[in-house]
């Protein structure tokens, strides 16, 4: 099991990209693990994104997930 404050952050960044892209936690949380979001770039990177802005993270997480989704589409 994880430390409780990676799991807050990765409730935090579940709830930021729900409310962004109007979906639910649960279709946010499936989308994560469909681009292995968790486990490759938020946990690994936890000790850096902690430290920065929500917006940073945010936007961070967003166009991972707009990129992995283009690269679908080639």
């Amino acid at each position: 099991m994880k430390p409780m404050d990676e799991i807050r952050f990765i409730l935090l960044c579940l709830g930021w990209i729900a409310q962004i892209r109007h979906l639910s936690i649960d279709q946010t949380l499936d989308l994560f693990n469909s681009h292995h979001l968790i486990e490759n770039y938020i946990l690994p990177c936890f000790s850096i994104l902690k430290n920065q802005s929500p917006i940073t993270i945010q936007n961070e997480l967003l166009a991972i997930l707009n990129q992995n989704e283009n690269n679908l589409h080639l």
